[in-house]
């Protein structure tokens, strides 16, 4: 079993919330899940404050409200470096927020055992399992196929958007790559890639607009917007997110079919 090749290494971290070091209590209130072979960590963080509360009636619960979106906020960030990243939550977190030692398991779809591994050592969630349809979901299923697809370590990451529109601005896109070129083919013009939610980031699709129009203005560009899926029907709002980018002849790649595009982009590299 362990010389599956469809199973990848992975490590799982207890999140425990530790009120009083003296006692050494503590309770599980979140896991975060690693699989380097996917560039993934994932993150599953309670909302059963209550359950908190009776275990530690001080407990702050604003504060741990925010943990999964702060976790989330770092994970992007640090999306380059996440053994780093690790490391440094290790060795330097709060002595209130401790990550366990980690535990290895071997897993063949990491991203979709996070909500068991959450339900075995945390308990349910009040709400029910975070939405799959995040940005920060559709990038990490991008990442991974782009790793599995072995690209990864030749694409650029974080390109910055002010290459091509003026000092300062703040916006990156997360993957970009040029083809090598080939006699006949009018392929070696830069590729741009861009993860977001058509349900919920609108506004992020005109920013991608504006930004990809003004790269168009200085060199030619492709841009592919990684997406959940494609709307359903009487779904208004990502219709309207996808009127944006089509308008700007951004290519929509959902996130079921990124493998393949993955491959293609394998085959641009000729690797």
């Amino acid at each position: 079993m362990a010389d599956d090749p469809k199973l990848k290494e992975c490590a799982l971290f207890l999140v425990r919330y530790v009120p009083n070091l003296v006692r050494g209590e503590s309770v599980n209130i979140g896991v975060l899940l690693h699989c380097p072979r996917e560039k993934y960590l994932g993150c599953m963080f309670t909302d059963d404050y209550r359950r908190i509360k009776r275990f530690h009636p001080q407990a702050d619960a604003e504060f741990l409200r925010e943990l999964q979106q702060d976790f989330e906020k770092q994970i992007d960030e640090r999306g380059d470096d996440l053994d780093g990243y690790l490391e440094v939550m290790q060795q330097s977190y709060s002595n209130l927020i401790q990550l366990a030692e980690p535990r290895s398991c071997l897993l063949a779809d990491p991203q979709a055992e996070l909500q068991e591994f959450f339900a075995r050592y945390v308990g349910p969630r009040v709400s029910g399992p975070e939405p799959e349809d995040t940005r920060l979901r559709v990038k990490q299923k991008l990442t991974a196929a782009l790793s599995l697809a072995g690209v990864w370590d030749s694409m650029e990451k974080r390109l910055p958007a002010s290459k091509w529109t003026q000092e300062g601005d703040p916006f990156t896109f997360d993957y970009g790559y040029t083809p090598l070129q080939v006699n006949g083919k009018p392929n070696g013009h830069v590729q741009l890639i861009h993860a977001l939610s058509l349900k919920r980031d609108n506004e992020l699709a005109a920013v991608l607009k504006d930004r990809i129009l003004k790269v168009r203005a200085k060199e030619r560009a492709d841009l592919v917007a990684v997406v959940e899926a494609l709307p359903l029907a009487g779904d208004s709002v990502a219709r309207s997110t996808q009127t944006i980018l089509e308008e700007a002849e951004i290519r929509i790649q959902p996130a079921a079919t990124v493998n393949d595009y993955a491959q293609s982009i394998r085959r641009d590299l000729m690797m």
